[in-house]
């Protein structure tokens, strides 16, 4: 087993509590554990080059476009195996990289999440409905894969004492200096939200469901990347990059009062119900505040290390007077890490975004044509009123665009159905 022990301990349990507290007043409470093959899913039968505890991969190059890398007949060559080394060991040569190794072997966990939640329902009538929850999870054993071969940080680098960075390589005493990535199911993450919802099922024609959240949702690198440093990624523990403070939805279904059986025109005549009666308008609203993002700099010499990427330090107000897609922040409040061998002190997802709103309305009508047989109409509308979201902007502070934003999400898109019902 190459020194990887079985994991036996894979113990799921589910366990839900309701009780009536009063007469329309219900209390419910959950928790549950539950394990997944995110990582390395080779534990559940697949991908078997995944294994642990080493996978050393071999790629094959095209000479060109249109020359095939082997033939499918034959597979593929066998990767030349290294000498051995004269204490018995087979030695990495300096352009083989190596991925997914485990230290020590019997490291490996698998990833589980634990989630419970706590919640009251209240029923104001058969048709309306409240409810007040507070809902957790945590992520645990989660995988990363830092490059373990990185130049460490060291803050009394100079220009001239630290040009060499090879020597501060884990494995730089066994001459290799490339990338080694190393698999460690080791992160953590969490989620603790207040949810609310309020829901009315159709009563005079209405149906909406409201729901609002507020919650934070923290991890450190998230399914295994990005982090800035290899070495201390849990330095950059901070809001989850799908994090939204406050999330508002807004679904309804509503069958307007006019026309034959409705509240109004209920004696109108055939022309006029067939123009103004018996139509439906339905929706979906969502607004939600902005998405965190992190800030880098670009040109970081005094860093000495070969960081995923560099932190700035902060030497002013970030903000503007009117953030826009022109300039969401203030990039000349940043400037590259302040000291020799250090990353700079802006934490990851430091920054929000621009919120997101949007309203996806529909107009629709069934019209009957004979016994049997209808045709149902449909005018849809995804993001009606057109509202610009925009995406976040560009987080780098020292190059030319920096807290510009260049893209946003769809315009308003629209689209008629026609549904012939026989």
């Amino acid at each position: 087993n190459m020194g990887v022990k079985a994991y036996n301990l894979g113990f799921a349990p589910r366990l839900g509590v309701a009780y009536q507290l009063q007469e329309r007043t219900v209390l419910r409470a959950g928790y549950g554990r539950s394990f997944s093959p995110a990582g390395l899913g080779a534990v559940f039968g697949q991908a078997p080059d995944y294994d642990p505890p080493v996978t050393i991969p071999q790629q094959l190059p095209q000479a060109n476009n249109y020359t095939p890398v082997f033939n499918l007949l034959t597979g593929p060559p066998s990767p030349p195996n290294p000498a051995i080394g004269t204490n018995g060991r087979y030695p990495l040569p300096n352009t083989l990289n190596v991925f997914y190794y485990f230290d020590p072997t019997s490291s490996y966990r698998i990833p589980l999440a634990d989630s419970w939640n706590l919640a009251v329902q209240h029923g104001f009538s058969s048709t309306l409905t409240a409810e007040i929850a507070y809902v957790g999870n945590v992520g645990r054993h989660l995988y990363v894969n830092p490059n373990a071969n990185q130049a460490a940080l060291n803050p009394n680098c100079t220009s001239v004492t630290c040009s060499n960075w090879n020597v501060r390589r884990r494995f730089d005493r066994f001459g290799l200096d490339q990338q080694i990535f190393q698999t460690c199911n080791c992160d953590n993450s969490d989620y603790h939200g207040l949810q609310a919802k309020v829901q009315m099922r159709a009563t005079h024609g209405l149906d909406f469901l409201v729901t609002y959240t507020y919650a934070k949702a923290m991890a450190n690198t998230e399914t295994g990347g990005p982090f800035s440093n290899n070495l201390n990624w849990r330095q950059d523990r901070g809001p989850a990059n799908y994090d939204r403070t406050h999330a508002l939805t807004v679904s309804h279904i509503w069958e307007l009062p006019v026309g034959r059986g409705r509240r109004w025109g209920g004696d109108s005549g055939r022309a006029l119900d067939l123009l103004l009666g018996g139509w439906n308008f339905s929706g979906i609203t969502t607004m939600e505040s902005g998405l965190p993002f992190s800030l880098s700099v670009s040109n970081a010499s005094n860093v000495f290390a070969d960081l995923n990427s560099v932190r700035p330090d902060q030497i002013g107000n970030p903000s503007v007077a009117h953030p826009s897609a022109d300039l969401w922040y203030n990039p000349a409040a940043f400037v590259a890490p302040q000291g020799n061998g250090r990353n700079g002190f802006v934490s990851h997802n430091s920054m929000r975004g621009p919120g997101f709103y949007q309203f996806n309305l529909a107009l629709g009508k069934t019209f009957t044509i004979t016994e049997g047989k209808t045709l149902e109409f449909k005018w849809e509308n995804y993001n009606a009123t057109n509202h610009v979201n925009l995406a976040n902007p560009n987080g780098m502070v020292d190059v030319s665009g920096a807290g510009v934003i260049s893209s946003a999400a769809d315009m308003r898109q629209m689209q008629f159905g026609l549904h012939f019902r026989f």
